[in-house]
């Protein structure tokens, strides 16, 4: 079966504007960083930062979905482990958030209540 050249070879999952704060560290460092989302969907999330890190640098991240995103009553607090895929310079000072911005897969994740609420143990 051949693919039809007039539609993508792929179908990138739908992004949502979402401007939550998330806490951030390359994988194996202690200290976490501090970062605000952009956008995400189920396979990514972009986020802007004062730290950026090289293409391919394994990453864990913790942020708070509020309910109407998370699917249920009440905030739900995501753990996720990923790699940088891509970096972008800052954006224009007219911006609310002007910082570099750093694009990370989301390789898996978890609720932080599913193992107790410690972020060092993803």
């Amino acid at each position: 079966m051949e693919r039809d050249p007039k539609k993508p070879a792929f179908v990138r999952a739908p992004r949502y504007p979402l401007r939550i704060p998330l806490r951030y560290r390359p994988s194996g460092d202690q200290q976490w960083r501090e970062g605000r989302t952009e956008n995400i969907s189920r396979s990514g999330v972009l986020f802007r930062t004062d730290h950026l890190m090289p293409l391919q640098t394994p990453i864990e991240m913790l942020l708070a979905l509020p309910a109407e995103v998370g699917g249920g009553e009440d905030a739900a607090t995501v753990i996720c482990r990923g790699r940088v895929v891509r970096t972008e310079p800052p954006k224009g000072v007219e911006d609310d958030d002007a910082r570099p911005a750093v694009a990370v897969t989301i390789a898996g994740y978890r609720l932080a209540h599913a193992q107790g609420t410690d972020p060092r143990r993803i």
